[in-house]
């Protein structure tokens, strides 16, 4: 289907995968949208939980104001004046203020070592590698739940995973972090099955980078059944993978959809812009 008819009348969306994600097409995000349009934009994130929009060329404040569309920005750590500056970050690896601007990342939601992750992320594209690598790819974590063999499915309701900003999870070996780091890390505990609302459907919350434990399980046996569960974020069918250009911007629900970086040429610049949705 080429297109998609929806409540959003008045959006151009095209499909990106069968279970979630669209293109916006035909919006210039230097306009500044009125209210029906900024109510068409949120509805369609309900429904697609991922948006994507290619050929912009934004300023840092208008990147702002489009997330804020969407809640309240997070302001970068140390700032206590409200700026356009203040309110994005760089993921980069040739900026001297970029962060986890260099290597491959595995799928993970941002944050959940917070009592109340982030509702939302969207990165812009500035600078990506000229030859292959560097996507994000994204994994539709409430679709693999849906997927999984019922008994599986029923384990893992109920039980809880801690969530460390260590990143002390399946990944520990690369991230070399000292004791007295773990010790001050914050830290949070959450549902492996996560829901908005009692009957809602579920998102998986447990990755390789921040899943430390499953509260009620022995040590092993909770890693084992972690790595169990997220076997199933990897199908194909559930995942989307960007190939970036500059000027593309995506949009994507952090809790709902996990996220991934695949390997790239570190000789080439790779530069996006980060805003934090609460």
């Amino acid at each position: 289907m080429d297109g998609i008819t929806t409540p959003t009348a008045g959006l151009d969306l095209h499909p990106l995968n069968p279970h979630f994600g669209v293109e916006v097409r035909n919006l210039d995000l230097r306009d500044n949208p009125g209210e029906e349009m900024r109510a068409a934009l949120r509805a369609a994130f309900r429904q697609h939980r991922l948006l994507l929009l290619r050929g912009q060329e934004i300023t840092t404040e208008q990147q702002t104001r489009f997330a804020e569309i969407f809640g309240p920005v997070q302001l970068r750590e140390r700032n206590r004046i409200r700026s356009a500056e203040a309110t994005a970050q760089h993921v980069s690896n040739v900026r001297k203020d970029g962060v986890f601007g260099t290597g491959d990342l595995d799928f993970h939601s941002d944050q959940l070592f917070q009592k109340e992750p982030l509702s939302a992320l969207i990165l812009y594209a500035i600078a990506v590698p000229s030859n292959a690598g560097g996507d994000t790819r994204f994994s539709d974590s409430m679709t693999v739940l849906d997927r999984m063999p019922e008994a599986l499915r029923n384990r893992i309701e109920g039980l809880h995973v801690r969530q460390d900003y260590t990143f002390r999870g399946a990944l520990a070996k690369d991230w070399n972090v000292d004791d007295a780091a773990q010790q001050t890390a914050l830290t949070a505990v959450h549902p492996m099955v996560w829901r908005a609302a009692p009957g809602d459907r579920g998102a998986l919350w447990v990755n390789k980078l921040s899943s430390v434990e499953v509260v009620e399980l022995p040590g092993e046996e909770g890693k084992a059944l972690m790595a169990e569960v997220r076997q199933y974020l990897y199908d194909p069918a559930v995942i989307y993978d960007h190939v970036w250009k500059p000027g593309d911007l995506v949009l994507w629900d952090n809790r709902r959809l996990q996220h991934a970086r695949t390997p790239y040429d570190e000789s080439q610049p790779r530069t996006l812009r980060r805003s934090p949705i609460l």
